[in-house]
């Protein structure tokens, strides 16, 4: 059986220099790739999120593609299938405190643009190879995802995370996803986002408000606007349930949302009754009636 191949990431950090002297010397018991060829190189510009560097990496060539493909291949699980050039989206690091870093590498295995996978790469005490796979929904700015939200020293995740039922959402392109925090624990990141409240204060909750208002301001007078504020009704109740502020936070608006015949309010519904639970008579009534209101909105938008 094929042994993961260990190595040894060693990152040189010096402050606003970080990616100017950042290396990563891959060393492995065998067939070592030896120097990771690529390291970004520092702007001048970069902006500082509560004195977290961004850590994003521009998008990249087809060289950069195919050499990340081949770290990845010579350091993946042994259940996961060759990587190709194509499937790599990005990478970036994110501090962990103690002058330590981890690398990240971002997927996309579907070829339709969800980056819905996440590797973190990182060493364990005794130099042995560590990788986390974090599944989340159209990822890809690290200047987002990679923040240290508490001035701790140490970076936090932020991981878009699907909000349809069971990862399902009719057009699957259209999948409304909110942002879940994952911090540092035992050398792995876990979702703690109930921990970091001043983040969904002061930057989403405002946001989906914001979009709340606009959109119901155009109501009467553009299309889908009453589908745009369903949307962001759901995940604006999702995060209020998450923070543990209201439990059944939009259970009300998911009964009148089941009775609508327009196919997104009947999934919002779907997906409100689905993460606050207990409601399974009415998530399978939404889901019988729901592929008759799929099919009449297609028709309608193309003129039957």
């Amino acid at each position: 059986m094929k042994r993961i191949v260990l190595f040894s990431l060693v990152i040189f950090l010096s402050g606003a220099a970080t990616f100017a002297h950042a290396a990563n010397l891959l060393a492995a018991e065998s067939g070592s790739p030896g120097l990771f060829p690529i390291v970004p190189q520092p702007s001048s510009t970069a902006p500082e999120r509560n004195g977290s560097r961004s850590n994003q990496v521009p998008t990249l060539t087809s060289a950069e593609r195919a050499a990340i493909a081949k770290f990845v291949n010579a350091n993946r699980p042994r259940d996961v299938m060759e990587i190709l050039p194509v499937d790599v989206v990005g990478f970036g690091w994110a501090r962990i405190g103690g002058g330590k870093s981890d690398f990240l590498v971002l997927f996309d295995f579907s070829g339709r643009g969800y980056s819905n996978r996440l590797w973190i790469y990182s060493r364990g005490s005794a130099g042995e190879l560590k990788i986390q796979d974090i599944y989340g929904w159209k990822m890809g700015n690290f200047k987002e995802m990679i923040r240290d939200l508490n001035g701790n020293g140490e970076d936090e995740l932020i991981i878009t995370r699907e909000l349809g039922l069971g990862g399902s959402w009719s057009p699957l392109m259209g999948m409304p996803a909110w942002p879940a925090v994952y911090r540092l624990e035992n050398g792995r990141y876990v979702e703690d986002s109930r921990d970091f409240p001043s983040f969904y204060d002061n930057e989403i909750l405002p946001r989906l408000n914001q979009e709340i208002g606009d959109a119901e301001a155009r109501i009467t007078r553009e299309p889908f606007q009453a589908e745009t504020v369903a949307v962001a009704e759901m995940t604006r109740d999702k995060i209020l349930r998450v923070l543990g502020r209201n439990p059944v936070a939009g259970l009300n608006q998911a009964y009148q949302w089941m009775n609508s015949d327009d196919p997104t309010l009947m999934q919002c519904a779907i997906a409100t009754f689905g993460d606050i639970g207990s409601h399974e008579k009415e998530v399978r009534t939404i889901q019988q009636a729901l592929p008759a209101a799929i099919t009449r909105e297609i028709e309608t938008r193309n003129g039957g």
